[in-house]
């Protein structure tokens, strides 16, 4: 209870989308499992493929279609969020190929999470889902993807401010924000879908390169050619698998974590307060407790 009498929701969740079938299907169920659909936000910056038009009892929010300008982004993602925490006691912004979850064995569902979280800001530890394209088949967005998907590569570029319990000046990406720098021990994973499927990889890829960018110089890495792309993906499948618990003995996860704290350390004043391409050099089984989950 608030001092005016008015008691806040826990949780939302937002998110931003431009013709994203796919994604926001997976998006959709996962959220809305996770804090309810009445919780979930959908931002359609001018989709015009229906992919936002059947979103149940999701909030939509139509804004017109611009060329894609990451500053512009994040500065209105940011105050929407900004204004949601009138109304909610914590706000989530994730891009939609991206699925949070806390450790299953210590939170039932993220709201739980968010409950009993007391951090002003939490980051996650980003993980990239890989597509094994010699064994795996295409993947079928209508079922759950961990159940077609179990290995997974770290990635401190996935290492994001995602969930706030006050207003925030995240940088362009969302991967870091001014106020804070990142503390890696909370059990909250975020599992990045871009590497999970090679051929509708390939297809986003094929829209994100030829639709208008607001310069030449931003979004190089949503603009390469196909087959640099794939060669990207098929080196990360080609690496050794390992086994993973995803707990406080797990020392390989123990050890990406602190590389991503250490880095922040000489980066205070930096708009990036981490470095970004802090890559893992091998493929961690998705431990059993996560699968069915995402």
């Amino acid at each position: 209870m608030y001092p005016d009498g008015m008691i806040k929701k826990p949780l939302a969740v937002v998110t931003m989308v431009y013709n994203e079938p796919e994604h926001l299907l997976v998006w959709r169920r996962h959220y809305g499992a996770q804090v309810g659909e009445q919780s979930c936000y959908v931002i359609d910056h001018g989709s015009d493929d229906g992919s936002t038009d059947a979103l149940g009892q999701i909030n939509r929010l139509r804004i017109p279609r611009s060329p894609q300008d990451d500053e512009r982004r994040t500065r209105s993602i940011g105050k929407f969020c900004e204004s949601l925490l009138e109304w909610y006691d914590s706000v989530i912004y994730v891009d939609v190929d991206e699925l949070l979850l806390p450790d299953p064995d210590i939170f039932p569902s993220l709201t739980h999470f968010a409950q009993a979280n007391t951090r002003p800001v939490v980051t996650a530890t980003g993980l990239d889902i890989i597509h094994l394209p010699e064994s795996e088949a295409s993947l079928d967005y209508t079922r759950l993807v961990s159940v077609q998907r179990q290995h997974v590569r770290f990635s401190s570029a996935m290492c994001k401010p995602v969930l706030i319990r006050t207003a925030i000046t995240w940088a362009p990406g969302f991967h870091c924000c001014a106020e804070i720098a990142p503390e890696m021990g909370v059990p909250l994973f975020l599992f990045h879908l871009r590497y999970a499927d090679l051929p509708s990889g390939l297809r986003r890829l094929e829209r994100t390169r030829t639709q208008p960018w607001c310069s030449n110089d931003v979004g190089q890495h949503q603009r390469i050619n196909d087959q640099d792309w794939e060669n990207m993906l098929r080196g990360m499948a080609a690496l050794p698998v390992v086994e993973a618990t995803f707990d406080q003995n797990d020392q390989r996860l123990h050890n990406w974590r602190h590389a991503v704290e250490n880095s922040a350390t000489s980066r205070t004043h930096d708009r990036y307060r981490l470095d970004l391409h802090l890559n893992g050099t091998e493929l961690w089984r998705l431990p059993e407790r996560f699968i069915g989950r995402i």
